[in-house]
C-alpha cells in the first residue's frame, strides 16, 4: 500500500506537516527540478562557448557547488550527533544517500570516474525515487524539512548535471564498479542492522517511516534480499538505456558522442575501457 495522504492539501498545516501526493509535494518537486534544470542549462551554455573563459567559469561554479555540499553536509553530519538529535535508528551514516552526498561533492571537485559512476547509479538511479515517494513528516517550519530536500537536491542535481552538462556516460567498467560496490554496501548494512537492531537503508527488520513501494517486497529478511536485487536491476536498466542510446546516436544516426568533460576539463570521447 502506498502512502495515505489528505485529499485536500490545504486541510493541514504546511509549516508543521508534509504529505506526499499533495500540492505541497508538487511545489517542492517543481522548485527542486527548476533549480536542477537551470543549473544544467547554465553549464551547457558555458561549455558550448568552447573557450577558456566559458570552461573556467563552469569549473568555478561546479567547484563552488562541490564545496557548498561539503560544508553543508559537515554541519548536517555533526548535527545528527548532538544530544538533541541523536537517534541510533537515524543518526549513523548508514543510509546510501548519506554516503552519496559526499560522493557527489567528490565528483564535482575532481571529476573522478569512480565518483561519477556512483553518482549516476547510486544517486540519480536510486535517490531520485525520493521525489516520488518521500519519507518525510515535517513541514517547512522544521529544519529537518530543509535538510531532507537539500540532501536529495544535491545528490540528484549533481547526477543530472553530470549527464546533461558534462556528458558523462557509463562504460562497462563503471557499471560493474557501481554494482559490486552497491551490493557490498547493501550486504554490510544488512549485517550491521542485525547487530544494531536498526533499519538503515531499509535493509533491517524495523519499519521505515511512511509506506511506499518497498512494502510490496514482502516481509524481512526476504525484503532486504529483494531490495538489493531490485537495485541491481535498476543499475542494469540504467546501463542498458545509456548504451542503447549511445549506439543509436553514433551507429544509426551517425552523430558524434556527446562532449565529455573529464578531469582535465577537456573534450574527450566516450570509449569503453
Amino acid at each position: 500500500m502506498l502512502m495515505q495522504t489528505p485529499s485536500n492539501s490545504g486541510a493541514y498545516d504546511w509549516p508543521k506537516e508534509f504529505h506526499a501526493f499533495t500540492k505541497q509535494h508538487l511545489l517542492v518537486v517543481v522548485v527542486c527540478f527548476s533549480i536542477m534544470i537551470g543549473w544544467c542549462i547554465l553549464g551547457r551554455i558555458l561549455l558550448a562557448k568552447n573557450n577558456e573563459q566559458g570552461r573556467n567559469t563552469e569549473r568555478r561554479i561546479r567547484h563552488a557547488v562541490g564545496w557548498f555540499i561539503l560544508i553543508s553536509q559537515t554541519f548536517i553530519f555533526f548535527r545528527r550527533f548532538t544530544p538533541a538529535h541523536w537517534d541510533i535508528d537515524d543518526s549513523l551514516p548508514l543510509h546510501m544517500c548519506r554516503w552519496s552526498v559526499w560522493i557527489v561533492a567528490w565528483a564535482m571537485l575532481t571529476l573522478n570516474r569512480n565518483a561519477r559512476a556512483l553518482t549516476l547509479f547510486w544517486g540519480l538511479g536510486l535517490s531520485s525515487q525520493v521525489f516520488v515517494t518521500p519519507f518525510l513528516k515535517e513541514g517547512h517550519g522544521s529544519l529537518g524539512f530543509w535538510i531532507y530536500w537539500l540532501n536529495h537536491l544535491q545528490i540528484v542535481g549533481v547526477g543530472l548535471y553530470d549527464v546533461v552538462a558534462l556528458g558523462y556516460r557509463p562504460n562497462m567498467k563503471d557499471f560493474v564498479f557501481a554494482t559490486l560496490t552497491g551490493i557490498g554496501f547493501g550486504v554490510l548494512v544488512f549485517f550491521l542492522n542485525i547487530f544494531l537492531g536498526t533499519n538503515y537503508a531499509y535493509l533491517g527488520s524495523g519499519q521505515h517511516p511512511g509506506e511506499s513501494v518497498i512494502d510490496l517486497l514482502g516481509p524481512y529478511p526476504w525484503r532486504a534480499l529483494f531490495l538489493i536485487l531490485g537495485c541491481a536491476v535498476v543499475f542494469v536498466a540504467i546501463y542498458g538505456f545509456s548504451a542503447g542510446a549511445m549506439a543509436l546516436r553514433t551507429k544509426i544516426l551517425k552523430k558524434p558522442p556527446p562532449r565529455f568533460i573529464g578531469p582535465e576539463h577537456s573534450s574527450q570521447t566516450q570509449n569503453d575501457r
